[in-house]
C-alpha cells in the first residue's frame, strides 16, 4: 500500500433487530460532528443504508491509513462507540483502495 495514496475504511453494520434507523440517526449525527471537528487527513464519509434489511455501510476516506488510525485512537471515538454498541449486532470493517473511477 502507498503511503500516498488515500485510503477508504469501508465499515458494514449489521444492526440488531428494530434499531437500523436509531443506528443510521447517531451515525449520521456523529459525521457532522466529525466535519465540524476539523479532523486532520480526513478527506470524506458517505453513509448509506440498504433498503431490504439491517445493514448500513459507512465508507470514510483519510489522505493514508495512518491518519484513520491516528483518529480511531482518540478519546471521543470510543465515546461515540459506546453510543451505539447496543445498537450494533456486527461490524466489519477494512481498508480500500481505488482501483477505477467511472462516472456519468
Amino acid at each position: 500500500m502507498k503511503s500516498n495514496q488515500s485510503i477508504v475504511w469501508i465499515n458494514i453494520f449489521t444492526a440488531k433487530p428494530g434499531k437500523l434507523d436509531e443506528l443510521v440517526d447517531i451515525q449520521a449525527e456523529e459525521l457532522l460532528n466529525f466535519k465540524d471537528s476539523d479532523v486532520p487527513g480526513w478527506i470524506s464519509s458517505r453513509w448509506h443504508r440498504s433498503v431490504d434489511n439491517n445493514k448500513a455501510i459507512m465508507l470514510t476516506t483519510f489522505e493514508n491509513a495512518e491518519f484513520h488510525k491516528s483518529w480511531l485512537e482518540k478519546t471521543d471515538f470510543s465515546e461515540h462507540l459506546n453510543k451505539i454498541q447496543h445498537l450494533i449486532e456486527e461490524a466489519e470493517g477494512g481498508y480500500y483502495t481505488l482501483v477505477t473511477s467511472i462516472d456519468n
